[in-house]
């Protein structure tokens, strides 16, 4: 029996991933203004800025940088999964 391995498309993956990213950004630094002792969501808030949340070039580098690593974890995968499963 032959199995065939579907590939994973750059675009679809790339929207997919940077709008989760950006959703999981926007969740951490709301929960940063409604709770600001919160830990956790300072942490992954610093990941993509280190900017206030507080600020508006916060939010806006937050979600660009968001965006750009969805894209660059996307590529990588893509990328690294298509070739694995060619073999």
């Amino acid at each position: 029996m032959s199995e065939t391995v579907s590939r994973i498309p750059l675009w679809p993956a790339g929207w997919a991933l940077s709008a989760a990213l950006a959703v999981t950004f926007v969740l951490c630094a709301g929960f940063e203004l409604l709770i600001p002792n919160f830990p956790v969501a300072h942490a992954w808030v610093e990941v993509f800025t280190a900017r206030p949340v507080t600020s508006a070039l916060g939010w806006i580098e937050g979600i660009v940088g968001s965006i750009a690593f969805g894209w660059l974890f996307a590529a990588i995968l893509a990328v690294v999964f298509n070739r694995l499963a060619r073999r």
